[in-house]
């Protein structure tokens, strides 16, 4: 026993934790407790221990942020799932309405020779071509598009991926725009715009009309 207080004493000297020093004499923490009450360490052992106590503790947090973040992603994505099951194949009139809606809010609806419709969101501009196929009737060689884009994204990336998702031909893509704003000067993560925005146009004063009439019969 005493040749156990000893090694405790010296471990604690050394700047051990009373968990390290338990584990390592396989002892109780209140035994220890006792043989240690008196044992001060040095300035500089104290000042090492309580830095890696803190470096410990900074770590113990940075994993239980990550675990619980990883928890409210799954629970999210389960959440996600569920409900989406709620939403069937939509039909050719809930596709009209949502068409209709999607270019109220994200159309340009000042120009009155051509259809104009921007968005960086892959699943919206799906829908939103769906529409123009199969509600408006759009000619194929109608369809051009621009893709606006922070200089740090690859540009033939973008144009590859919109024109995967736009099923829009690469010839039928006019060079690309690249925007710097003032208060990004170059800085912005290109996580948030991957793929930057994408600018749909279809040369069509008809397809503008015939928009601008649903949108006033779905106002009423």
């Amino acid at each position: 026993m005493r040749q156990d207080k000893s090694k405790a004493i010296s471990l604690r000297k050394k700047g051990k934790s009373y968990n390290e020093i338990v584990k390592i004499l396989n002892i109780s923490k209140g035994t220890l407790s006792l043989w240690l009450r008196d044992v001060k360490m040095s300035p500089e052992i104290e000042k090492k221990f309580w830095d890696k106590t803190r470096k410990g503790w900074a770590e113990s947090i940075t994993r239980f942020n990550k675990q619980r973040a990883i928890l409210a992603k799954e629970k999210a994505k389960k959440a996600q799932l569920f409900a989406s099951k709620d939403i069937k194949r939509l039909t050719k009139k809930e596709l009209h309405l949502i068409g209709i809606a999607l270019y109220w809010a994200e159309g340009n609806k000042r120009n009155r020779w051509s259809a104009r419709f921007a968005n960086s969101d892959t699943e919206m501009i799906k829908i939103i071509m769906r529409f123009f196929r199969e509600i408006c009737f759009v000619d194929e060689k109608k369809f051009t598009a621009r893709i606006h884009l922070h200089p740090n994204i690859e540009e033939n990336k973008t144009i590859a991926h919109w024109s995967k998702i736009t099923k829009i031909p690469r010839k039928q893509f006019s060079p690309s725009q690249t925007q710097i704003s003032k208060s990004s000067k170059r800085k912005r993560n290109p996580h948030q715009l991957p793929y930057g925005t994408l600018h749909i146009n279809i040369n069509d004063v008809n397809l503008v009309n015939k928009i601008q009439g649903w949108i006033i019969g779905l106002s009423k």
